[in-house]
Order: structure tokens, then C-alpha cells, then sequence
């Protein structure tokens, strides 16, 4: 008898470890549930909201007016060098309705919705690429003087960081909100300036216009991270807001979209990572070679760093230092920074001077 008690204490306790281990989720969602069970929407609300989303997700023709505006602006705007012209493109932003269609059909899964929205997406996208390759072959080809070089406009669109993807996941979200909330509506243009669509399509047709590479695959990446975040924190605002199956009921699995654009999500964010990880190592080696070269030159000639390049490669590393000095260096003097450089970088060293001269009028 008393062996069948404490086999059944036995069972009591190990059915309960389980749900021991489950209180920290448990805990979690029922906080979850109680903040946002708040922040539903009513059924008309949600019909409301895909009427809307479902009109402008369609590809029509006032749609690529649009795009043809927004496209027109920012490629001015990039290659005039203006950023105030280029934010201006990001006002109009007539793709991220498409966008946010396409979150909320693959959540509440809407067929049709998804086919229409991802077709204004492919559209809409090679629509402002076309025109702004044209514009940029046509103005670099004009008879007044503009100067053939990339405008810094375009080089910022060209690198993508895992800030870009926090702020582009921060502001899907906030669309998302807004778009379901009519009293928040005034909250959209902010949001489409902070996640940029319109200006790195347009900086892929200038790139395609100069034959770069470099600026094509640079503002590809940058679209592609401001896209994939914002579908991923769309369909996430969307669930909690009551659109969809996923609503943090127990024994619920993920619903394959949310998978989807997750998975989307953590691919772009391994090269966003090793960007980041590149510059910094970047960085680290510019500040440590700038300050070898200052502190391995003589006062006497009060050196002033202009400008720093280095080019490393395999066990070798490529110095061009531009400096601003009172006198030239003599030959023994640079002998010595070279030999100093060698020794504490541990590689051989190709050093270049650019020396400009500087006079102190006291």
C-alpha cells in the first residue's frame, strides 16, 4: 500500500516538471496575450484594412505614375547629390502598400492577394530600375557639365549594415500599426523615410547606367534587407493585431509565412553581418596604421594626416598616406617610418607619400 502511494507521488511530481519548465512561456504569453489582446481589431476594422491594402496592392495604372514619379525624383536627387530631393522620393513610396499586402495575404493566406501584390512588387521594382538607368544615361550625357564621378547620394545606397535591417524591421512594424489604426495614419510618411525602398532601386539603375557592379550588388543587398524586414515585421504586427491563424494560441505552430520570412530574414543578415564585421576590422587597422605613421614621424616637421589608404592582401599590405608638412621628409626619415611600420605590422610593407607642403604664418 504504501509502495502504490509513493508511486503515484512519484508520477504527480514528474507530470509536474514539465509544466515547472513551461512557466517562463506560460508566464510570457499570458503577459502577451493581456498587453495585446487590447490592441485587436474589430472584424470591420480587419475587412476595412484589407479593402484598402487589397486596392492598393493591384498593379494599376496609377501605380506606375507613381513609381514613375517617386523613380524620377530620387534618381535626380541622387544624382544631384541632394538628400532632401532623395527623401522626397521616399514620401511617395508607392511600394510599400504592395508590401504590406503581401504580408497580410501570405498570413491570412489570400491567394490572390499574394499573386497581386508580389506582381506589384516585380513590376513596380523593374519599372523604377528601367527609368532610373535611362535618366542616368541620358544626364551623364547631356552638353552641360556634370561631373562623371558617384555621387556620395549613391555610395551610401550601396552598403548595407544590421543597423539598416533593425531600423527597417522597427519600421514594417510601425506601417503595419499605422495602417490598421486610421487615427495613426499620419505616422506613414515617417515610416517610409526611415525604410527606403525607392532610393536603392534607384541607385541599381544607375549603377546599370555606369556599368558597375559594385553599386549593383551593393544597393541590391540594401533593397532586399529593407524588404525582407519589413514583410517579416508586417506579418508578426499583423498576427498580434487578430489577421490570420497565429494568434499565441498553445500548441501552436509558427505559421509557414512567419517561417518563410524569417528564414528570409536570418540569410540577409549573414552577409549584413560580415559587411559589418569587415569595416570594423577596417576601421581598427586605418586608426592603428595612422597612428603608427604620427608617431613614427619627427616633430619638427608638424605633420597633418590628410588622407589614409590601405589595401591588404595576402601577407602583404599597401600604404598611399597623403600628409600635410612645414618641410619634405629626408631620406633617412622615411627609411624609418617604413622600417617602423614593417615591424610592428609583421608584413611586408608598400608604402607611397603624397607630401603637401604647409606653411605656418605666426
Amino acid at each position: 500500500m504504501k509502495s502504490s502511494t509513493d508511486n503515484t507521488q512519484t508520477e504527480n511530481i514528474a507530470s509536474e516538471q514539465p509544466q515547472l519548465s513551461q512557466r517562463p512561456f506560460l508566464r510570457f504569453r499570458q503577459i502577451i496575450e493581456k498587453y495585446f489582446g487590447e490592441q485587436k481589431l474589430t472584424e470591420t476594422r480587419k475587412a476595412i484594412v484589407l479593402n484598402d491594402l487589397v486596392d492598393a496592392s493591384s498593379p494599376g495604372n496609377d501605380f506606375f505614375v507613381m513609381i514613375l514619379f517617386s523613380s524620377a525624383i530620387a534618381t535626380f536627387g541622387l544624382i544631384a547629390d541632394l538628400s532632401v530631393v532623395t527623401i522626397g522620393a521616399q514620401l511617395i513610396d508607392p511600394l510599400m502598400s504592395p508590401i504590406l499586402g503581401l504580408a497580410i495575404a501570405s498570413l491570412s493566406g489570400l491567394q490572390r492577394m499574394f499573386n497581386r501584390s508580389f506582381l506589384a512588387i516585380i513590376k513596380g521594382a523593374g519599372a523604377a530600375i528601367g527609368i532610373s538607368a535611362l535618366l542616368s544615361f541620358l544626364t551623364y550625357r547631356l552638353p552641360y557639365s556634370i561631373h562623371a564621378s558617384i555621387p556620395h547620394e549613391v555610395m551610401v545606397r550601396t552598403t548595407a549594415s544590421p543597423f539598416d535591417l533593425g531600423i527597417a524591421i522597427v519600421g514594417g512594424a510601425a506601417a503595419a500599426y499605422a495602417l490598421a489604426h486610421p487615427r495613426l495614419d499620419a505616422a506613414l510618411p515617417g515610416v517610409a523615410i526611415a525604410t527606403a525602398l525607392m532610393p536603392p532601386l534607384c541607385t541599381i539603375g544607375f549603377g546599370i547606367a555606369f556599368q558597375s557592379t559594385f553599386i549593383i550588388l551593393g544597393a541590391a543587398l540594401q533593397f532586399f534587407t529593407n524588404f525582407a524586414a519589413i514583410a517579416f515585421a508586417a506579418i508578426i504586427t499583423f498576427s498580434v493585431l487578430g489577421f490570420g491563424p497565429n494568434k499565441f494560441k498553445k500548441n501552436k505552430d509558427l505559421a509557414r509565412s512567419v517561417l518563410v520570412s524569417a528564414i528570409m530574414v536570418l540569410i540577409i543578415t549573414i552577409p549584413l553581418m560580415i559587411l559589418a564585421w569587415n569595416s570594423v576590422s577596417t576601421a581598427r587597422l586605418d586608426n592603428r596604421v595612422s597612428g603608427m605613421i604620427m608617431g613614427n614621424l619627427p616633430d619638427s616637421v608638424q605633420p597633418q594626416l590628410v588622407d589614409l589608404e590601405i589595401n591588404s592582401a595576402k601577407n602583404k599590405t599597401d600604404i598611399t598616406v597623403t600628409l600635410r608638412m612645414v618641410r619634405e621628409l629626408t631620406s633617412p626619415e622615411t627609411l624609418f617610418l617604413h622600417t617602423a611600420l614593417v615591424d610592428q605590422l609583421g608584413d611586408p610593407v608598400t608604402m607611397q607619400i603624397v607630401m603637401l607642403p604647409m606653411q605656418i604664418i605666426d
